[in-house]
């Protein structure tokens, strides 16, 4: 049995891509937040900002494997790429700020979107399960 899952059009797919990472660029590179108390509060032993960390590239590892999930390839030659992409736009965000006044390298912000780009791992286990259907046909009374 599957799920049936609309999938918007391309260009929206791909626009809410570039959405996701021109937040991430603009709140990591040319956004430069005063620290306040939130910043140095932990969840669990984690620091708030590699929390951000963590689910700004889980959202963008997502909003990838969304946009491709018409692209006709098994879930396990997709999760790589998606991961991949992910993980180095993170990297390059990190050495950009390094180019930044008031901004350096983070090993651990880099490590934090590593590891939020593995949240999208559990997708492409359940893709299988999951049938990714035109935004017409979706809405559209007719069944199959």
């Amino acid at each position: 049995m599957s799920v049936r899952v609309p999938l918007l059009p391309t260009p929206i797919r791909w626009a809410a891509v570039l959405v996701v990472a021109g937040v991430i660029f603009y709140g990591s590179v040319l956004a430069i937040p005063p620290e306040t108390a939130l910043d140095r509060a932990r969840l669990a032993i984690v620091p708030l900002d590699k929390w951000r960390h963590f689910l700004a590239y889980g959202a963008l590892a997502y909003a990838l494997a969304y946009a491709t999930a018409d692209w006709e390839r098994r879930a396990g030659r997709l999760a790589a790429p998606v991961v991949a992409a992910t993980v180095l736009y993170g990297i390059g965000i990190e050495f950009g700020q390094s180019l930044t006044p008031d901004r350096h390298f983070s090993v651990l912000d880099a490590y934090a979107n590593v590891f939020g780009a593995a949240l999208v791992l559990p997708w492409y286990l359940l893709s299988r399960r999951l049938e990714f259907v035109p935004l017409r046909q979706y809405t559209s009374r007719e069944t199959e």
